[in-house]
């Protein structure tokens, strides 16, 4: 029921703005912000418009409601509503806050030892249906403590999607390094993590008991989904004890409320740590459909699964990954499990300089060889990251069809790393060969298989909301409206520059469900933007064009 009604949370891909709630938005600058927050009401907006801004945000009990969020949002497009670090306090601060969206600005630390935005760990504190989107977060590298996202307080259902962390000491710090600070049932999507000192994120382990704080945590079989993106550590680490995994994924509580929670990992690119694994993980987790790429050789295996603060993985379901490793100690690792529970892995592809899997006492049908042998296999498996390309090559990595009994319960299972239906006789993140159709491995916000960023449908009573599918787009698309009122709309096909190419429509647009097929055959491959004009503003998402 958890994750359904998550995923029933997520169907937005296109967001843009309603004149409904008007008389609900407040327009704020750098001179009279601080003003208004306190008294923000369910459903408003604040809109603080471009400039810097340089008392941070303050937020204490600041909650909306499930229908009718409260919005803090910057310029959407071009990151033009800073928030300044300042050196007495994160900056963005969040204390007995619910339902409340902050989206579309940049955080720009100034190199100062405070994070960008935290859930404070003060006493009895507690957030809950935060959604941090579109968020452009850089200079928090002052140490390794210094965090770009963290949660110290008990937290449940965030919604972490499209942000950009760049350089950090710590881009995400879920949970509090004691185990008592529960995060719970949350969705990290479409994000952009990169260069961090230590982690690019570390969801920490929970006690056992610390879910019956609070009725939002005191529960069981709840899901965190980490989905569609991109994680790199290229440069930039501490070394010797210092040295962190990319991600690492905590322990749940080994009885009581969270036993039976999971993390669903799928669809992201790790890429490059020169000195730890690209993912260690200890709580239940399924793994799958993910690109993993370490060119590197630090000594730690790459995908590690392993006993953490005393406690030994259960639950693990490994399957559909593509592991490029040049490590020496191997590809992937299962270490000490709890035998009570199954541990299985099924259908990866994993070329690796060393063991390429170990561990596993249920192993199926994965295709195993040397890093040096992947060039077998795959299109390129180049060291310089714009020609790198894990896609089958014509023939490859396929065989007799592999049962997907197991893995049926979980979100996407059909899907492969493009988001094409897997045809389980492949191995690997990818169900094809020959030519990759989807998106191009690299260092930028994922925008593969009709996955545009957007806020969920209970942030969206402040939007108006659409689709469009599919995306990445052949030669047309839908965008389907559902609008709220009757609006004034002009729907434009531009450039990234801005140049408008095409009108796809202009007027008045009632109010309800409004279909629109867009022909696209006369524009090229390659990245557009698709802007909706509104009486006060304007909103642009971008798509891609692969022909």
């Amino acid at each position: 029921m958890q994750k359904k009604a998550l995923l029933l949370s997520l169907l937005v891909v296109f967001v843009g703005h309603s004149d409904k709630l008007s008389a609900n938005k407040i327009t704020a600058t750098p001179g009279n912000y601080t003003t208004y927050i306190s008294g923000l009401q369910p459903g408003d907006t604040l809109f603080l418009t471009a400039g810097n801004y340089t008392n941070g945000l303050t937020l204490n009990n600041i909650n909306g409601t499930a229908l009718t969020p409260i919005v803090i949002m910057g310029t959407a497009d071009g990151y033009t509503s800073v928030l300044q670090g300042r050196s007495c306090c994160n900056t963005v601060s969040i204390t007995k806050c619910s339902y409340l969206v902050v989206r579309d600005f940049k955080i720009d630390g100034l190199n100062l030892a405070v994070d960008a935005v935290k859930a404070e760990g003060t006493k009895g504190n507690w957030a809950h249906h935060i959604t941090l989107e579109n968020n452009y977060i850089i200079n928090h590298g002052n140490n390794q403590q210094i965090v770009g996202i963290s949660t110290k307080c008990s937290a449940w259902n965030w919604i972490i999607r499209g942000n950009t962390i760049v350089g950090a000491g710590t881009g995400l710090y879920l949970g509090n390094s004691t185990g008592e600070a529960p995060f719970v049932a949350g969705l990290i999507e479409n994000n952009l993590v990169m260069n961090t000192v230590g982690y690019n994120m570390e969801i920490k382990h929970q006690l056992d008991t610390v879910r019956d704080n609070f009725a939002g945590t005191a529960n069981d079989n709840q899901t965190t989904i980490i989905r569609y993106n991109v994680w790199s550590k290229a440069s930039n680490a501490s070394t010797g004890a210092n040295a962190r995994p990319v991600v690492l994924l905590g322990a749940f509580p080994g009885t009581g409320f969270g036993t039976n929670d999971h993390y669903e990992v799928y669809g992201n690119f790790f890429y490059e740590n020169p000195v730890e694994a690209l993912i260690q993980v200890t709580g239940n987790t399924a793994l799958y459909s993910n690109i993993f790429v370490n060119h590197q050789d630090p000594g730690t295996r790459t995908v590690y699964i392993t006993s953490h603060n005393g406690f030994s993985p259960r639950n693990i379901n490994v399957f559909h990954n593509t592991v490029l490793s040049n490590t020496s100690t191997g590809g992937i690792r299962l270490y000490n499990p709890n035998t009570s529970f199954n541990q299985y892995c099924y259908a990866n592809a994993v070329l690796s300089k060393a063991t390429p899997v170990s561990g596993f006492t249920n192993a199926v049908n994965d295709v195993t060889d040397t890093y040096a042998n992947a060039g077998n296999y795959i299109n390129s498996a180049s060291t310089t990251l714009s020609s790198l390309d894990l896609y089958p090559k014509s023939g490859q990595l396929q065989g007799t069809a592999t049962s997907s009994t197991l893995f049926q319960s979980f979100t996407d299972w059909d899907k492969d790393f493009n988001r094409t239906i897997y045809n389980w006789t492949y191995r690997g993140a990818y169900s094809g060969s020959g030519t990759n159709p989807g998106w191009h491995l690299q260092m930028a916000i994922m925008t593969t298989g009709g996955t545009v960023t957007g806020i969920n449908n209970n942030s969206a009573i402040n939007d108006f909301l659409g689709m469009v599918y599919p995306n990445p787009v052949n030669n047309s698309f839908d965008l389907d409206l559902d609008l709220e009122e009757n609006s004034n709309i002009k729907i434009l096909i531009t450039n990234p520059e801005g140049q408008i190419l095409k009108m796809v429509r202009a007027g008045e647009m009632p109010s309800g469900k409004n279909k629109i097929t867009v022909n696209t055959q006369e524009l090229a491959s390659g990245f557009y933007l698709l802007s909706a004009q509104f009486k006060d503003r304007v909103i642009t998402r971008k798509f891609l064009i692969s022909k």
